[in-house]
């Protein structure tokens, strides 16, 4: 059991009051209904068929996972996919005449193009890889991930040496990328960001269990996320740590249906954030001695936490509900560029 002054730490290091955004004790989601048969077939449009890379050849018959029945394909990380509005998956295999290379292919239908974007968006990461295959892509050495209209795809190459599988892995990603009907955009909330964020940053969420995963803020939903909400997140800069990177100056939005939704969820965080700071002091704990407002022009409030490792500002934000949404920044490098990016972010939402 933690301690109240290690939550609070934790809470404020992971530095998200927008991370306290949206807090979670799980809200169970249901999955989307298990469809009886073997769902749409709707893979026959969608997956390379002929015209395939010379000396490849589909391998067995094509697999349909529909609601629930993901848990059969892909077991605990099925769990992921249900936090948005998965319908169905598909799955097949190609085989080369290459000394038993192959590659599997997973085509996820998402129920919408945002969806879509949203768990493309969760296995992403500033450190990938980035191509341009569909509305948006990842590479690796053995893997490549895109979206496009309502589906996600993951392509993985077995047997190949290392650097041998990229060509063939962005061959046929084009293909089935090309049999998918244009359309599809970056969810609209992330058009309100500001520019300059950093690639592979963008995460695109409905649920407290999806944000946890990018960014831990808390054990409660403090913000009240749901199906319902929409919610975005970026970095705009991207700190060298020995061999991987740490986001910084992260900016969030959250939508809510409504203004009365919003509002409820803001007064939730202050009442948990006060509840910290009260028990905090109470023990003596020096970061609530830390908090204070540092000033932006309303509706925005800027709190200053606490100095972390190596002398490091850590501020946190609060912006109030602008109509049906609650934005903000935390993680910032300085309280200056705190300020001018959630102006520009304020200034983007009255549009």
């Amino acid at each position: 059991m933690r301690s109240r002054d290690h939550r609070l730490i934790s809470f404020l290091m992971l530095g998200f009051v927008a991370a306290a955004l949206f807090g979670c004790v799980k809200e169970e989601k249901a999955p989307a209904p298990e469809a009886e048969g073997k769902g749409s077939a709707g893979y026959e449009a969608l997956l390379p068929s002929k015209d395939l890379p010379t000396g490849w050849r589909q391998s067995g018959e094509v697999k349909t996972y529909v609601g629930k029945k993901l848990y059969d394909s892909i077991d605990g990380a099925a769990d992921r996919f249900f936090q948005y509005a998965f319908r169905e998956q598909y799955v097949a295999r190609y085989s080369s005449n290459d000394s038993g290379k192959s590659i599997n292919i997973e085509v996820y239908d998402m129920g919408t193009p945002e969806d879509a974007f949203g768990i493309f968006s969760c296995h992403d990461n500033v450190m990938s890889e980035h191509v341009g295959v569909g509305l948006a892509a990842t590479i690796s050495e053995i893997n490549l991930d895109f979206c496009r209209g309502k589906y996600f795809v993951r392509l993985l190459g077995m047997g190949f040496e290392e650097g041998e599988a990229k060509k063939p892995l962005r061959a046929f990603a084009e293909a089935i990328a090309g049999n998918i009907e244009p359309g599809g955009e970056l969810p609209e909330l992330v058009k309100r960001l500001p520019e300059g964020y950093v690639e592979g940053s963008l995460l695109f969420f409905h649920t407290a269990e999806i944000l946890n995963e990018r960014r831990y803020v808390a054990e409660e939903n403090i913000f009240r996320l749901n199906e319902k909400t929409n919610g975005v997140l970026a970095a705009y800069t991207a700190e060298e740590k020995e061999t991987f990177k740490l986001e910084k100056d992260i900016l969030y939005i959250i939508e809510y249906p409504d203004e009365k939704a919003a509002q409820d969820a803001k007064m939730s965080w202050l009442k948990f954030a006060d509840k910290l700071v009260t028990d905090s002091r109470a023990e003596g704990q020096p970061p609530s001695d830390k908090l204070q407002l540092i000033g932006l022009v309303e509706p925005t409030e800027i709190h200053q936490l606490y100095k972390g490792e190596g002398g490091e500002q850590h501020l946190m934000t609060i912006m109030r509900v602008f109509r049906n949404t609650i934005f903000g920044v935390w993680e910032i490098t300085d309280a200056e560029k705190a300020k001018s990016l959630a102006k520009t972010l304020a200034e983007n939402l009255k549009r």
